[in-house]
C-alpha cells in the first residue's frame, strides 16, 4: 500500500527570497564567492586632510565597485572635550621636540584638529563618525584581483587607503549592502570624525549625468536621470566651444539609430537638417517627414561640379566682406575634387589638368569677377567639357602629357562614369525643404575613386546649402564620413575639417558619423583626421573595441572603467561627452519615434 505524500506549505516569501539569493556563500579570509561572482570587501582606513566636492566620485564610479557610507552622529559636547585633549597632547608632544618627519606629521594633525574644532565651535556644525565600506565584484578572480589593484592605486592617488577586511568578509557584505547595516564589529575600524559639509561633499557621488535644461533628450544616464543636450545654446559653464557633434561605433553598436534619433528630435525643435547617405539608411526618415530625398549617384539628380552656387557674400570672423569672388573659390574646389577623382597624377599632370580647368570657364565665358547668379545651369562648363578640351589639346600635343589626362577623364567625360558629372545640374529646388537626404547609396560597387570623388561632390552641395542661409538652424550629418579618406589625396578630408571649423558661422551643427576610426588616425592624414575627430563638443561614443578603442582611449583620454565599459556596452549605450563633462548614456526612443524612423 503506497504511503501518501504529506504536503506542506511553501514559507511565504521563500520564491522571492531563492530568485534572488545565492546559490552559495563562502567566505575566506580576504575575499567570498557569491555563486559563480567573486567579491572582496575593503574598508578606507585613511582619508586625506583636505577633500574636493565630489570626493568619492572617482571610486564611486568605477566598473565593479559597490560604495556604502555609514555616518554616525556624535555627541557635540563629547566630541568639543575630545578634540580639546588631542590639541593639548599633540602640543605637547611638539614642545618635547622630535625627528623631523614625526614633528612635520603632528603638526598637520593639530592644524586639523584646531580646523575641525573651529568648525564645532565657531560655525555649529555637527560631526559624524564615517566608515567607508568598498565591494569590488567581478565574475572571476582574476578580474577582481585586477579591479581590487585599480581601486587601491585611485584611493592612494586620491590621499585615501584602504584595507581588505581580513576575516571580516561576511560583516563588511553586510555593511556594504543596501540595508543600512554596519556591524558593531567594524565601527571601531572607523574612528573617522568629519564635520557636515565634508561629509556633505561626498553626495551625490558624482552628478554624472548632463542635463543643460533645455534641448533635446538624447536618453537617460546610469543613475536613470535625462540626458538632455542643447548644442546650439549651451549653458555658459559647460565648455562647449561649438555646435558640432561626432557619433563614433563600429557596425552594431546602435551609431545609426542614434544619429536618426537625434535628426528626427532636432528637426522637431525646428532644426532644418541636411545628410549625406552613403547606405540608403534615411529614405525612410525623410519620407514619413515630408523630406526631400535625392538620388545623387547617377538617378535623377545630377550634381554638376562646376556650377559654383549663388551665394550672398561671405564674410570673415571680424565681420568683413572677403575679397576673394566666389568663382575663385570654386574653382579650387573642382581642383580639390579633380585630385580625389584622380589622386595618382604626377605634379606635371595636374599643373595641366588645373591649365584645362580654367580654360573650360574661359571657354563659358566665365571669369573671376562673374556673378554666379547670372549664369544658367546650362551655361556651366562640365565635364563632358573638361574631357574636350583634354583630347583637343592631347591631339595638338601628342608628345606631352596630355593623351594620359584624356584617357583618364574619358569615363568621366564620355563613358560609364558620364551620368555623374557630364552635364548641367538637373537639382530640384530644396530651399524650401526643411530634411533634405542626398543619397549616393547606388554607387557601392563603384570604383573607390568614384565613390569618393562623388562624395566629396555631394558634400560640397550640401555646404552650399547650410551657406545660403545664416538665419536658421542648419544640422548636417555626414554618414559614413570614412570613405572621404585616401592618404594619396588628403583633399576631400582637408574640405571636411575646413567644413567643421566654418560651418559655426552659418549657424549650422556638423555631424560626422563613421565606423572606422582608425582610417582618421592614419599617418598620411593624421593631422587633418583627427581634428575633425576632435572639433565637435559632443562625442558620443558607442560600443568599441580593438585598435578603435585604442586609438580613442588617446584621442579623448578615457579612463580604465570607461574602457572597459565601452567594450561591454550593449546596442544603444555609450559614453556622452559634452564640453567638460561626461556621462554614460542608453539611447531612449518613443514608439512613434520609431515608427517615423523605420516605417
Amino acid at each position: 500500500m503506497t504511503k501518501p505524500v504529506r504536503q506542506t506549505a511553501p514559507t511565504p516569501g521563500a520564491a522571492l527570497r531563492n530568485a534572488f539569493a545565492p546559490s552559495a556563500l563562502q567566505f575566506t579570509q580576504r575575499s567570498f564567492d557569491s555563486g559563480d561572482q567573486w567579491g572582496r570587501v575593503y574598508a578606507i582606513t585613511d582619508f586625506p586632510p583636505s577633500v574636493d566636492a565630489g570626493w568619492l566620485a572617482t571610486v564611486a564610479n568605477l566598473d565593479g565597485i559597490v560604495l556604502s557610507v555609514h555616518a554616525l552622529p556624535t555627541d557635540p559636547t563629547a566630541i568639543t572635550m575630545a578634540m580639546s585633549r588631542a590639541i593639548s597632547l599633540l602640543a605637547g608632544q611638539l614642545s618635547t621636540g622630535g625627528t623631523a618627519l614625526s614633528q612635520q606629521r603632528q603638526e598637520q594633525q593639530l592644524q586639523d584638529a584646531q580646523a575641525l574644532l573651529r568648525k564645532i565651535d565657531a560655525e555649529q556644525q555637527s560631526v559624524w563618525t564615517v566608515g567607508v565600506v568598498l565591494l569590488v565584484n567581478a565574475p572571476d578572480e582574476a578580474t577582481g584581483l585586477r579591479r581590487s589593484k585599480r581601486l587601491e592605486g585611485l584611493l592612494a592617488a586620491a590621499g585615501m587607503r584602504a584595507r581588505p577586511l581580513a576575516f571580516r568578509q561576511e560583516e563588511g557584505l553586510k555593511a556594504v549592502g543596501p540595508w543600512g547595516l554596519f556591524p558593531e564589529s567594524l565601527r571601531g575600524g572607523a574612528p573617522f570624525q568629519l564635520p557636515a559639509e565634508t561629509l556633505a561633499a561626498a553626495f551625490p557621488f558624482s552628478s554624472g549625468g548632463i542635463n543643460h535644461g533645455h534641448g533635446i533628450v538624447l536618453g537617460h544616464d546610469s543613475s536613470g536621470g535625462l540626458v538632455l543636450v542643447d548644442c546650439w545654446n549651451p549653458p555658459p559653464d559647460a565648455g562647449i566651444s561649438n555646435k558640432n557633434f561626432a557619433i563614433l561605433s563600429p557596425p552594431g553598436g546602435g551609431k545609426s539609430h542614434a544619429v536618426k534619433l537625434r535628426m528626427l528630435r532636432e528637426w522637431a525643435m525646428g532644426a532644418r537638417v541636411i545628410v549625406v547617405d552613403p547606405e540608403r539608411e534615411y529614405r525612410i526618415l525623410s519620407h514619413n517627414l515630408g523630406g526631400a530625398w535625392l538620388n545623387a549617384a547617377g538617378g535623377a539628380t545630377k550634381i554638376n561640379p562646376f556650377q559654383a552656387p549663388a551665394l550672398p557674400p561671405d564674410t570673415d570672423d571680424t565681420g568683413l566682406e572677403l575679397a576673394v569672388t566666389s568663382i575663385g573659390i570654386h574653382i579650387q574646389r573642382v581642383q580639390g575634387f579633380l585630385t580625389t577623382y584622380l589622386p595618382d597624377l604626377t605634379a606635371m599632370q595636374r599643373a595641366l589638368l588645373d591649365q584645362a580647368v580654367e580654360e573650360v570657364y574661359q571657354a563659358k565665358d566665365i571669369t573671376l569677377t562673374t556673378d554666379p547668379a547670372t549664369v544658367a545651369a546650362e551655361g556651366w562648363p562640365h565635364m563632358g567639357d573638361l574631357h574636350r578640351a583634354c583630347k583637343a589639346h592631347a591631339e595638338a600635343e601628342p608628345a606631352t602629357e596630355w593623351p594620359t589626362i584624356a584617357a583618364l577623364l574619358r569615363n568621366a567625360g564620355e563613358g560609364t562614369t558620364a551620368q555623374l558629372w557630364a552635364g548641367a545640374s538637373t537639382v530640384p529646388d530644396v530651399q524650401s525643404a526643411d530634411f533634405v537626404v542626398l543619397d549616393i547609396h547606388d554607387l557601392q560597387d563603384a570604383p573607390e575613386n568614384v565613390k569618393r570623388a562623388q562624395f566629396l561632390n555631394v558634400l560640397g552641395y550640401a555646404w552650399d546649402l547650410i551657406r545660403a542661409d545664416r538665419s536658421e538652424k542648419k544640422l548636417l550629418v555626414v554618414d559614413e564620413a570614412w570613405m572621404l579618406i585616401d592618404p594619396k589625396a588628403p583633399e576631400a578630408l582637408k574640405f571636411m575639417k575646413s567644413l567643421s571649423k566654418r560651418i559655426r558661422k552659418y549657424n549650422g551643427s556638423f555631424s560626422v558619423v563613421t565606423q572606422n576610426v582608425v582610417d582618421f588616425l592614419h599617418d598620411a592624414v593624421r593631422g587633418d583626421g583627427e581634428q575633425v575627430l576632435t572639433n565637435s563638443a559632443f562625442t558620443l561614443l558607442l560600443r568599441q573595441g580593438g585598435r578603435d578603442l585604442t586609438a580613442l582611449t588617446d584621442l579623448f583620454q578615457l579612463s580604465e572603467a570607461e574602457q572597459e565599459k565601452l567594450r561591454n556596452a550593449r546596442v544603444g549605450e555609450g559614453l556622452l561627452i559634452a564640453g567638460n563633462h561626461r556621462a554614460w548614456v542608453t539611447i531612449d526612443t518613443a514608439p512613434h519615434e520609431t515608427s517615423l524612423i523605420y516605417g
